[in-house]
């Protein structure tokens, strides 16, 4: 039996970072990674590129409003064939980094740990059992359904994973659930030109956002052609050949809706609330990103605060590649002058969060951002005016 110091089951930017450093302190290192093996397989780092990826995609359709529906199947069949190719790449890339590394061995199947210090490896090639000092786990496995009755009957419903992976575009998609990754997925069918329907028992779309921020996300994807029934209570779903019907109850009524896929997408709590300082972003067209404390959330907490916002209509770059769609938001202390947070709904905003953040992190008064000068014109200009308050 081989051993090592260290067992590292599944790749994603944090592991890549742990084999490596292990690996230069001169410590034994084994890799397992099922993504270069299996088709399907993927790691943090891979959903959030394929969805960024598709989204991207999904856009290029946007552009040409006269297609049919099968035309736009046609595009949707090409982005799955180079979603897939796009996959195994950067699959291989990180596995090949790594087999390059002094004292680092890479197994290429799936990892599941046997007894205390031992994992055992399936490939194509075989079973084998290692042991390892440490064994840390940075594999995801993919979305899994929550125990609801009529789910062994019905045979479209899908995680995130599985419905991004179809190689027929859905003429009806309902998601159930109102989870950040259900807004990337409503974003990118109803981009394709898939009619898109959110059923959430919540009656407060994205509660955790300032209204201003929520309204406008909500109607920006209203406009990219996702409809939302908020307050709605399924009842039962039922199979009609290849589609299904889904009863539910909303504003008091009875109604019924047909689908072609269905993507189950509970809402899931944020691991942390307040003030953190760590950037996140939704992967929607447009991004919207997002760091430190709402509004909401500073007023709570006893700030006398000062709101800038800003129409991403007003940003020149936004013009130039016609993206005026969302809104930039910040929210200062007015007493400290320091940037208590931002919300940021604008194309590029994925890439100029971290420049609020980096302010943030140094703990720099506002004007610093007002006052800096930026390339002409790019959408990170915007801040001088944004911070111009």
């Amino acid at each position: 039996m081989q051993k090592f110091d260290v067992i590292l089951i599944g790749i994603d930017k944090t592991g890549k970072i742990l084999a490596k450093r292990s690996a230069a302190a001169g410590k034994s290192v084994a890799v397992i990674d099922k993504s270069a093996e299996i088709p399907d397989g993927t790691s943090v780092d891979q959903a959030d590129i394929v969805s960024h990826f598709l989204v991207h995609k999904s856009d290029f359709v946007k552009l040409h409003p006269g297609l049919s529906f099968d035309e736009k199947d046609i595009w949707y069949r090409r982005a799955i064939q180079e979603k897939r190719r796009f996959q195994a790449m950067l699959a291989k890339n990180d596995l090949d980094e790594l087999e390059k590394l002094e004292n680092v061995t890479v197994f290429r199947g799936s990892g599941s740990i046997i007894v205390e210090n031992e994992v055992r490896i399936l490939s194509s090639k075989g079973t084998s059992v290692i042991s390892g000092s440490k064994i840390v786990s940075a594999s995801v496995n993919p979305s899994t359904f929550p125990e609801i009755s009529w789910l062994d009957t019905c045979s479209i419903v899908y995680t995130r994973e599985m419905l991004m992976d179809l190689v027929d575009l859905p003429k009806r998609l309902v998601i159930l659930g109102g989870s950040q990754a259900g807004l990337e997925t409503a974003s990118i069918y109803a981009g394709f030109g898939c009619a898109v329907t959110f059923l959430e028992e919540n009656m407060v779309f994205l509660a955790e956002e300032d209204e201003d921020i929520a309204a406008e996300i909500k109607k920006a994807l209203e406009e990219r052609g996702v409809t939302f029934k908020l307050g709605a209570h399924v009842e039962k779903i039922a199979m009609e050949q290849r589609s299904s019907l889904i009863s539910f109850i909303y504003e008091g009524q009875k109604q019924e809706i047909h689908a072609d896929a269905i993507l189950i997408s509970p809402r899931v709590d944020p691991a942390a609330n307040g003030d953190t300082r760590t950037s996140s972003s939704i992967c929607i067209s447009p991004p919207f990103s997002r760091v430190g404390q709402t509004e909401r959330e500073a007023r709570a907490a006893g700030y006398n605060v000062l709101i800038s916002n800003l129409a991403a209509s007003s940003i020149s770059k936004a013009q130039v590649i016609g993206q005026m769609t969302g809104m930039m938001k910040t929210v200062i202390d007015a007493d400290t002058k320091k940037i208590l947070g931002a919300a940021l709904f604008c194309a590029g905003s994925d890439e100029i969060i971290s420049i609020i953040q980096l302010a943030m992190d140094q703990d720099a008064d506002y004007m610093v951002l007002r006052d800096l000068v930026f390339p002409y014109p790019t959408i990170a200009e915007a801040l001088n005016e944004l911070f111009s308050i």
